[in-house]
């Protein structure tokens, strides 16, 4: 589909996403390498067998330790689908050691780990960490967590918690590896084995060339139609760690499974199903392989030129680190064949229609695993936004005990280019929600979605309240609040330019609420620093960052709500250093940013979203308790 003046063509968001993502996977394979590896608490020689499973793209992350633990290291290990471990333990889990990988902790994976008891040891390797646990609707993932704690089980982490947005993930399944690798290691250090040598820099100079070497191969192609003609060839044990590989054509290219061919097998069949067929060979060989380059020169001597295409993929890396250059040459080639067939990655087939099998076990954690005809039954965390409540649900909360009202207030206002009119709102109610999963006594109330933004009335569409207006809608919500049985009411805004008058109505707002307890968070300075350095942890400095619509609000938007981010319009504005930020937007903000932003949201990052909502809610929480406190 073309793109239009009114915007980037749709499958043209999600390829841009997974274009940023493969740039970064350098910097996180070293940010992952930098996450300790807790000490191994037993005994390796003791282990009757170390059974790895996983699913999806971690499917590739227990097959990749199985294959470490047995073929490099001489453990006993094997890898085991995840259905098989499902429901019951194996007779023989007391001697054993089950591991289990799962990026985002899916339901089906945490069905294996509902008894960690049984087994000798249980080591889960996530990426959720404690804090993404603790986020809304996460109530099973916390649950598990905690009670493999207390059954002694261990949980290894790798990067990064949240890549959502796209089908495919690309991050997580390099960090995966990278930290099955360790693992490894650490088995083998407990075992007294000899560590697998692994250079870093090596190994992320391949995957910087990974790009221009896929040019260079596919140079002149029609990669419109290459999925579907596509098929691996390896040797040795190496097609058992092509897992991911072949779900980067599935889930990536949106095309069939690929098949993986062993070089000897080729002549036992698969020629023959190939002979008459247009087909793609992809070798995945390792530098320096005599043998695979002697058995690859034969097979190419049995393929048809007008019909056949053999494609040689020697890595560089030796051994099973070949693994990593592989996936960032696969990496690059999905790249160019979503931009030929126009893949829509954010909206992929099939979306939200997958409930039935994806969701078995989506029951909290030490429930009786599904038997024959049974039905799925979900636990369904608490709600606490009030949009979302009837009024006996309401009622019951406040007998309960429920008696904070979070007012969170957002602004309809210009953010940029590429960010839009309900940016501050949407915030507000994310940190809200957010805020309510910590603090056990509160509401979140819908984000005010107008607020005093006269300093954006200069761009087309912002609506502003004024000062006396938003004082009055304010002091009668608070009184709404106080007369459904309200004791206390926290606010809060989303909107840097609610701050001024929302201090100067303080007094009203507590006359009108009166005997209401009214706690007002207005320090925008004090934000600012931590949003400031929150994007410095990724690199990013101030003036990028910046005040408005810049780095660290486009960061928030694109996990939030990636699809009403436009990411063809991303560019700087002003980026000047400001001692003090008000003066660039008093009178009018276009005076002095005319394209309405304060930053550069070309840095920004999904990925960082729950990490920047995590710091300025741990503001507002301290903020909270800190006036509790005070009063109390």
């Amino acid at each position: 589909m073309p793109e239009t003046e009114s915007g980037p063509s749709p499958w043209r968001t999600g390829y841009e996403v997974l274009q940023e993502r493969v740039q970064r996977l350098p910097a996180l394979l070293r940010a992952q390498a930098k996450i300790p590896v807790a000490p191994v608490c037993f005994d390796p020689r003791s282990v009757r067998c170390f059974l790895t499973s996983g699913v999806g793209s971690s499917e590739a992350h227990a097959r990749y330790l199985a294959a470490l633990l047995s073929g490099e290291m001489g453990l006993p290990a094997r890898f085991v689908p995840l259905s098989a471990l499902a429901f019951a333990p194996p007779r023989t889990a007391e001697r054993d050691v089950l591991i289990v990988f799962s990026q985002g902790l899916s339901p089906n994976a945490r069905l294996p780990l509902a008894t960690p008891k049984a087994w000798q040891h249980v080591v889960l390797a996530t990426a959720v960490t404690d804090a993404g646990a603790a986020r809304p609707g996460q109530e099973a993932k916390r649950e598990l967590l905690d009670r493999l704690s207390e059954a002694g089980g261990q949980v290894v982490r790798f990067l990064p918690e949240d890549e959502y947005t796209t089908l495919v993930r690309v991050l997580g399944p390099m960090a995966g590896y990278l930290c099955a690798l360790r693992m490894a290691q650490a088995i083998g250090e407990r075992a007294g084995i000899a560590p697998i040598a692994v250079d870093l820099e090596a190994l992320c100079a391949r995957i910087d060339q990974a790009g221009p070497a896929v040019d260079a191969a596919f140079a002149g192609w029609d990669l419109s139609t290459l999925p579907g003609e596509l098929a691996f060839l390896t040797s040795g044990e190496y097609g058992e760690l092509t897992a991911n590989l072949r779900y980067k054509v599935l889930e990536g290219m949106l095309a069939p499974l690929p098949p993986v061919w062993d070089l000897l097998h080729f002549a036992h069949g698969p020629f023959q199903q190939s002979h008459d067929h247009r087909a793609v060979f992809i070798a995945l060989t390792h530098e320096g392989a005599p043998r695979e380059t002697g058995l690859l020169s034969r097979l190419e001597t049995m393929l048809v030129p007008e019909r056949h295409a053999l494609v040689r993929w020697e890595a560089h890396l030796p051994g099973p680190l070949a693994i990593f250059e592989h996936e960032a040459l696969l990496n690059h080639l999905m790249l160019r064949v979503i931009e030929a067939r126009r893949i829509d990655q954010v909206r992929w087939p099939g979306q939200g229609l997958d409930g039935p099998i994806y969701e078995v076990g989506a029951e909290a954690p030490g429930m009786s695993p599904l038997g024959a005809g049974e039905s799925p039954k979900k636990k369904k965390p608490e709600e606490r936004r009030l949009d979302r409540l009837t009024w006996p649900e309401l009622e019951r909360l406040l007998a309960r005990g429920v008696r904070t009202a979070v007012l969170p207030l957002g602004a309809l206002e210009q953010h940029g280019f590429h960010l839009p009119f309900a940016t501050d709102t949407w915030i507000a109610d994310a940190l809200a929600e957010r805020f309510c999963a910590r603090v056990e006594d509160a509401i979140a109330c819908p984000a005010l979605s107008f607020g005093c933004s006269p300093e954006h009335l200069a761009f087309p569409g912002t609506l502003s309240l004024s000062a006396a207006t938003l004082s009055a809608v304010l002091q009668d919500l608070l009184v709404s609040c106080r007369q459904h049985g309200f004791e206390r009411a926290y606010l809060f805004s989303g909107h840097g330019g609610n701050g001024g008058p929302l201090a100067e109505c303080i007094r009203a707002l507590r006359a009108a609420s009166a005997p209401m307890e009214l706690i007002v968070f207005t320090d925008l300075d004090r934000l600012t620093r931590i949003f400031h350095g929150a994007s410095q942890e990724h690199g990013v400095g101030p003036e990028c960052s910046g005040h408005h619509a810049g780095e660290f609000e486009t960061s928030i938007l694109r996990g939030l709500r990636p699809e009403a981010v436009r990411l063809d319009r991303l560019e700087p504005g002003f980026m000047k250093p400001a001692e003090q930020p008000s003066a660039l937007f008093y009178p009018s903000l276009r005076a002095n940013a005319p394209n309405g932003t304060v930053g550069d949201p070309r840095p920004s990052a999904p990925e960082r979203a729950e990490r920047y909502l995590e710091a300025w809610v741990d503001v507002l929480v301290h903020a909270y308790r800190e006036a509790l406190a005070r009063k109390g």
